[in-house]
């Protein structure tokens, strides 16, 4: 299973634990009349909203530990699951504080517990969700609708690299085998064709297509991958002209 896909599924998990929280919450202060024992609801709110900060924080790892290994610019879908994030986080500090410490707030926890199932749902539906919807449900790793999409619009796209010769001697396929380790090689395996996050690069400039755009495995072609990139995959466009081709180097002895 794919770390996008696992990252997905706990997603729709929190996406449960907040409608369960949603609910436990309605009912003991929703009713003048309570149908549950109140403080079994309580129990279940507690065990609940547990449950949810270790996902929580299982899944913000990773994607803390993508960026940084990555050194990615963050896409708008990217910035707007990451600003619902902090925002959840922020608000369970919030409630956590009122619960136990600044009781004269407590009134507001009610409508902090709403707020943060209701941006949980939004958190998800821009990440997990929409990971889920064009994968369907992790199947389709190619993403072959949203690649063909995308092929059109960026057909008229120009490579700020063309007719390049692959360097061959030892210092540029060491510095681009360093440039890999940092930047690539969290999602691809460059010793097989197996999938971590993304397609292994073994043999890839020797294979007659690139694993992803299934266009001709050119050095244009991989350098606009990596310019402008089709699915999820982030945009090195910050990389040098020199840098990408020291990584073309590499991926050339692969």
């Amino acid at each position: 299973m794919s770390i996008l896909l696992l990252k997905s599924i706990l997603s729709i998990i929190l996406l449960l634990l907040s409608g369960l929280a949603m609910i436990t919450m309605f009912e003991i202060f929703g009713r003048n009349e309570k149908k549950y024992s109140v403080e079994r609801l309580k129990v279940l709110h507690r065990i609940n909203g547990i449950i949810y900060l270790l996902i929580f924080a299982f899944v913000s790892y990773y994607c803390l530990r993508f960026i940084i290994i990555s050194g990615s610019e963050l896409t708008p879908r990217g910035t707007f699951h990451s600003v619902f994030a902090i925002s959840v986080l922020v608000l369970l500090g919030l409630k956590v504080t009122f619960i136990h410490i600044y009781r004269q707030f407590y009134g507001n926890v009610k409508t902090i517990g709403l707020l943060i199932a209701l941006i949980t749902f939004g958190m998800v539906g821009v990440s997990g969700g929409y990971y889920l919807l064009v994968s369907k449900f992790g199947i389709y790793k190619n993403f072959d609708g949203i690649m063909e999409y995308k092929l059109k619009r960026q057909s008229g796209i120009l490579n700020s690299i063309s007719g390049v010769v692959i360097k061959t001697d030892a210092e540029s396929i060491s510095r681009g085998k360093a440039l890999y380790d940092q930047k690539c090689s969290f999602c691809h395996d460059p010793y097989s064709t197996e999938w971590i996050v993304g397609p292994g690069h073994k043999g890839i400039m020797k294979n007659p297509f690139l694993p992803v755009s299934k266009r001709p495995a050119t050095a244009e072609n991989i350098n606009n991958q990596m310019k402008n990139p089709f699915r999820d995959m982030p945009s090195f466009s910050y990389l040098s002209d020199e840098d990408i081709l020291n990584i073309l180097a590499y991926l050339n002895t692969l």
